[in-house]
């Protein structure tokens, strides 16, 4: 095999690892082995343009594969889901350009290891801030169900699990380069890299048990009902619609008197189970405060409310008096979704099962966020969200991060996904996929857990993203080098023409 055979293998195999790099086939170790031979591709190459025309194709086209239909922009149209990754890969290869020009100027010591993964969080970081998709696709993400790797995200969010799988790609080229024959200083590099997954396994095995927990129980809507409604709503049905929201909530208040019966203490609906016109949602909270009150619950019940000029999609929890102790109006995704937008301010509730908060669905993949729970001490956070089924593993994955970040429980009851209860160390203590446990006639997704309730010290809440914003500056030195190199070569140039 001659060297520019060797070369496309390691694009190839970077292009098949890409299959399996977050989206919906997900094996963590993909995450770190693709980089190392995208990176030993492109300093090896002498056509640097030609070759950066191919790494977007192959970084692409696994993407649009292995994400399709897990986006936004696949509601609007199919198409509109490849152009949007056809039109971003750039950006996220643009670490490779720099760790390239730095490689050939400086050959390979130890410090050039720290250049692609400094970029790589920076360029993850960037992508994630400000974007109304939230930190979607955050390149961390690849680590769900990777507990002792995702325990990084207490201490420093996402972006440190980012930079230390830049730092290991970048760590195991600086190694192949020199023979595989570490020194001392690449030795003790690659064991400060061991240690991560090493103290991260640590802090998940000597966890110790929560301070308490609840018998929660859950429930979603039966598949394609939601879609039914909006459907008729959308029609112009009202008469229609009106009479299947009264059905639909005289049906849930029976199922949630059940589970209390059954023993429940808390009882959690999936977002949008409270579907109708605001005369409905009002009378709909006044007989769940009923039950409440009867049964002595606690009860998170999210309500969809049309009859304003934007929909109302709100999520309250009422306590065993009948009073609604908690209000949130969903903050993510408002302008794709054209309801209210909230005030991302979360508010906490003490009750006798610790301190509770509450959002919706996508409001959960926007960490700087939910980092108010963390910093309120939350013990648990309750996620109502409705999904689809090509996203539903992708999200319900995210919200564990945000588990892990802020040390708190969450419990995520999903329609039309993934619903799960994850402690405040990422475990999965219950997890039912709608599309593979299906359900009753009238309901699905239908669970009872017993959940931990207590919260755990995390640095995360302190310092927010601050190793994301070092990255950047970090990124911003690197691009300032270049520019001065480009300089220094062409004064060199000139003084040569001189001479």
């Amino acid at each position: 095999m001659n060297r520019n055979q060797q070369r496309l293998l390691w694009l190839a195999t970077a292009a098949g690892l890409g299959l399996f790099i977050g989206g919906r086939w997900n094996i963590p170790l993909a995450a770190w082995l693709a980089p190392v031979f995208v990176i030993r591709f492109y300093r090896t190459s002498e056509r640097p343009w030609r070759d950066f025309g191919l790494m977007w194709i192959v970084a692409a086209l696994p993407t649009i594969i292995s994400w399709r239909g897990a986006t936004f922009m696949a509601q609007i149209h199919p198409a509109a889901e490849a152009a949007f990754f056809l039109a971003i890969t750039p950006l996220g290869l643009t670490p490779y350009v720099i760790d390239r020009a730095y490689a050939r100027r400086f050959g390979s010591p130890l410090w050039l290891t720290l250049v692609f993964p400094v970029a790589a969080t920076a360029v993850d970081f960037l992508s994630s801030s400000g974007s109304p998709f939230g930190s979607f696709g955050a390149g961390a993400y690849a680590q769900r169900d990777a507990l002792p790797i995702m325990q990084l995200a207490a201490l420093s969010g996402l972006w440190g699990i980012t930079f230390v799988i830049g730092w290991s790609a970048s760590l195991a080229n600086h190694l192949w380069e020199h023979g595989f024959r570490p020194g001392r200083p690449a030795l003790a590099a690659a064991c400060a890299i061991a240690l991560v997954p090493g103290i991260g396994l640590a802090r998940v095995l000597l966890a110790p048990e929560a301070a308490q927990a609840a018998q929660i129980a859950g429930f979603s809507l039966p598949e394609g009902e939601l879609a039914a409604m909006m459907a008729q709503l959308q029609a112009g049905d009202e008469a229609g619609f009106r009479q299947a929201a009264d059905r639909l909530h005289a049906k849930e208040l029976a199922q949630i008197r059940a589970l209390a019966l059954g023993g429940a203490q808390i009882v959690v609906l999936q977002e949008g189970a409270g579907l109708g016109y605001a005369d409905q949602v009002a009378q709909l909270l006044a007989d769940a405060a009923a039950v409440a009150r009867a049964e002595q619950i606690y009860l998170v019940l999210p309500t969809v409310a049309f009859g304003a000029a934007q929909a109302e999609n709100v999520v309250r929890i009422i306590d065993p008096s009948g009073a609604v102790v908690l209000e949130h109006v969903k903050y993510g995704g408002n302008q794709f979704e054209g309801s209210l937008k909230g005030d991302g301010v979360l508010r906490v509730v003490d009750t006798p099962y610790g301190r509770l908060s509450a959002v919706i669905c996508w409001d959960a993949d926007f960490p700087e966020i939910i980092r108010q729970a963390g910093q309120q001490r939350v013990d648990l956070l309750f996620v109502p969200a409705n999904d689809w089924p090509a996203v539903k593993d992708i999200h319900a994955g995210m919200a564990t991060f945000r588990a892990v970040e802020n040390g708190m429980a969450i419990y995520r009851q999903t329609g039309q996904g993934v619903s799960l209860v994850a402690d405040g160390y990422g475990r999965t203590i219950a997890r039912v996929d709608l599309f593979a446990e299906g359900g009753t006639s009238d309901f699905a997704a239908t669970q009872s857990t017993a959940t931990p309730i207590g919260a755990v010290p995390t640095l995360y809440p302190q310092i927010g993203d601050l190793v994301g914003s070092l990255m950047q500056l970090g990124a911003l030195g690197l691009l300032a080098g270049l520019v001065l190199m480009r300089v220094q070569r062409r004064a060199a140039r000139d003084v040569a023409a001189l001479s």
